[in-house]
């Protein structure tokens, strides 16, 4: 019996020795997906090119203690960013419920009832009432014993991309909120611009209407004038909308009705463009919450290699109880009718006729699916970066023309507008310049917010701040 029990101890330690060599290795890129630099700061001189990856509160370097007003809103009432709170709370609860099953089950049970038995001797009814006995009974059982461990490292890696994709929303949801607000502000500069162009339209409309009673300029000029007089006027009107559109947008993002909600800010002529340079590629990796969900998919799915490989080997089952029982709470605690047991249990399929096996390969399929996808998603990002840094420095440029071409525009029509009063100038020269300097306008402010929103990208693009090292189990 002694010898019996040997061998089983030996066979119980070794399958729990096997149990470790199942866990498998979670496979990585391959050479040359991970670039040494980002090429786009190569021509940065090394002193300029400082590190400055985002901080978690990367909206403060726009300078505008509003939009840093307004954040800390979407933070507090924004309703998706609510529900992600929650459920990253309900995910913490099954991964503590993943841990406990890591451990053996335990209960402890008290009960107590009444025994009855009635029997007939002789035509007579005997009745044996034995009391109502009272048991306590506490029992620990531990099952699956090889395959836990890979069904927790599955929980982990689950509840890690869970909370990389809770981050990752609230990264957009906050670059949403600032792109709007931006948006909010570029509209109400093109009002500004409107309200100009509309009163530029309406002393070229005077004029021409002057020249047309003076004789000296034919009635088609002033028509011509009156049309775009009225573009320019339903231009004004659309961008109102405009302007009542993007403060819904921005007040549902706050969590808030939009009548009585406002801002303050009036332009982007006072948003700081800030200048961001992020550090090695590599660092990418655990920065954006994307690649780390990605990451953690992965882990899961050779996880499920592992949870299948189990099922090849047998399952261990250890239970232990301990009981007492008698006919009263005192005798219960005093001197007890004892029970002990103890037993192990080694189940091993033998024929399943390749279940077993199908399940396995399905798992290294899914592996293979969710490397695929990993790969895919850290080469899209590091190719997001790289397109977005050259589009910062592509953009600073587009914004130097602009204004400059802005300036010219200005120049030109108040010269055509004074030559054309004094009857130097042509109408069709006036109509010119003004259209110029009209799509001037728009061009500058379309081109300022087009820079902001590549820099609330890139901030995305680098993790906005965020590290897999803040995710808290």
């Amino acid at each position: 019996m002694l010898i019996a029990h040997h061998k089983s101890l030996a066979l119980l330690l070794t399958l729990l020795m096997l149990n470790g060599c199942l866990q498998s290795e979670v496979p990585g890129m391959e050479q040359g997906d991970l670039p040494a630099a980002f090429t786009a700061l190569a021509s940065e001189d090394a002193a300029s090119a400082a590190v400055s990856w985002p901080a978690t509160d990367w909206w403060t370097n726009f300078g505008d203690l509003e939009l840093t007003g307004l954040i800390s809103q979407v933070q507090r009432g924004n309703l998706d960013l609510a529900n992600n709170r929650r459920n990253l709370e309900s995910a913490q609860i099954t991964l503590r419920e993943a841990g406990f099953n890591l451990l053996p089950r335990a209960s402890v049970t008290l009960g107590t009832g009444a025994s009855l038995r009635e029997t007939r001797v002789d035509g007579v009814d005997q009745t044996n009432n034995q009391g109502t006995p009272i048991s306590l009974t506490a029992a620990v059982t531990y099952t699956d014993i090889l395959s836990k461990p890979a069904i927790y490292t599955q929980a982990v890696a689950d509840y890690e991309s869970r909370a990389a994709q809770v981050a990752d929303v609230a990264l957009n949801t906050l670059g949403t909120s600032a792109s709007t607000y931006f948006q909010l502000l570029l509209t109400r500069d093109k009002l500004v611009a409107a309200a100009q162009n509309v009163a530029n339209a309406q002393a070229i409309s005077a004029i021409a209407d002057a020249r047309v009673e003076a004789g000296v300029a034919v009635p088609i000029e002033s028509l011509q004038q009156r049309i775009a007089l009225q573009r320019e006027q339903a231009t004004l009107r659309s961008l109102e909308q405009s302007e009542l559109a993007a403060r819904a947008s921005l007040a549902l993002l706050t969590g808030r009705n939009v009548q009585g909600f406002d801002v303050e800010g009036q332009t982007l002529q006072n948003i700081v463009v800030p200048r961001v340079q992020p550090g090695l590629p590599s660092e990418l990796l655990l920065r954006r919450p994307d690649l780390v969900q990605a990451e953690a998919q992965l882990r899961s799915a050779v996880a499920g290699i592992d949870i299948a490989r189990s099922d090849y080997f047998p399952s261990l089952a250890l239970t232990g109880s301990a009981s007492a029982s008698s006919s009263s709470l005192t005798a219960l605690v005093t001197s007890p009718d004892q029970f002990i047991n103890a037993s192990a249990s080694i189940l091993q399929t033998l024929l399943d006729t390749g279940q077993r096996s199908r399940a396995l390969e399905s798992r290294e399929l899914a592996m293979e699916n969710a490397l695929a996808s990993y790969r895919r998603t850290v080469l899209a990002a590091f190719n997001e970066v790289e397109v977005l840094l050259s589009a910062v420095q592509l953009q600073a440029e587009q914004v130097a023309v602009a204004l400059q071409n802005l300036g010219a525009a200005e120049e030109a029509f108040r010269i055509a507008q004074v030559r054309y009063e004094e009857g130097v100038t042509d109408f069709l020269t006036v109509l010119t310049t003004q259209n110029t300097l009209f799509s001037s306008r728009n061009a500058t402010l379309d081109t300022k917010l087009q820079q902001l929103n590549t820099l609330i990208s890139l901030y995305q693009a680098l993790g906005g701040g965020w590290q897999a090292t803040d995710i808290v189990r």
